[in-house]
């Protein structure tokens, strides 16, 4: 691997737990985070970095730019689909993850508010809904990519099967006998190292 792709993926693995401390505030009662995936809008020239944070009830969509970072809970019954594709070739975020949003979706989408609670100012924002015209906006990525390249785990991905299933969703994932291949020889290849060493 690259030694750019090399410190990307370490940017990726310290950024997952400041993602998740950006949506935490967006949890409703013993709501947890489960799962996670981390990635960029591309692989080359790339303006956001993104994380797909998986609960019980929600997808969690945090993103970082140049500008700002923005966080979204989008519970499972407002994704109409998502697939995730695997490229064999790819050295670094193999997973290009793609999310459809319905128009309308049945369940509220919030996000964090603009300004702290003049009671608390070292409290975040407190979660607000979002409206129409902002969900209309997200649903066409003009807000934040809403696909990108990401490295996932099997258990992402199963998780996140589980839960699309129980509202109906739909989730495509293409490549996942290649991904496994892939795994084998990995883990193959570390285990004759370490019997070497």
């Amino acid at each position: 691997m690259a030694l750019l792709d090399a410190f990307k993926q370490q940017v990726l693995s310290l950024g997952r737990s400041e993602a998740r401390a950006k949506a935490r505030p967006l949890l409703v009662g013993d709501e947890s985070f489960e799962r996670s995936a981390a990635g960029l809008d591309q692989r080359t020239s790339e303006k956001f970095v993104l994380f797909w944070l998986l609960s019980d009830r929600a997808l969690y969509l945090v993103a970082g730019g140049s500008d700002a970072d923005w966080a979204f809970c989008v519970p499972y019954a407002d994704i109409a689909e998502m697939s995730l594709e695997f490229d064999e070739d790819a050295e670094m975020l193999p997973w290009h993850i793609r999310i459809e949003l319905l128009e309308s979706g049945p369940d509220e989408v919030t996000t964090l508010g603009e300004e702290a609670d003049p009671g608390n100012p070292l409290a975040p924002p407190p979660p607000r809904t979002i409206g129409e015209d902002e969900w209309r906006r997200l649903v066409r990525g003009e807000i934040i990519p809403i696909e990108g390249y990401a490295a996932t785990s099997r258990k992402f991905r199963s998780t996140l099967a589980h839960h699309l299933a129980s509202t109906d969703g739909i989730l495509r994932i293409r490549g996942e006998d290649k991904a496994e291949a892939q795994r084998r020889l990995k883990m193959k290849r570390k285990s004759a190292s370490k019997a070497d060493g």
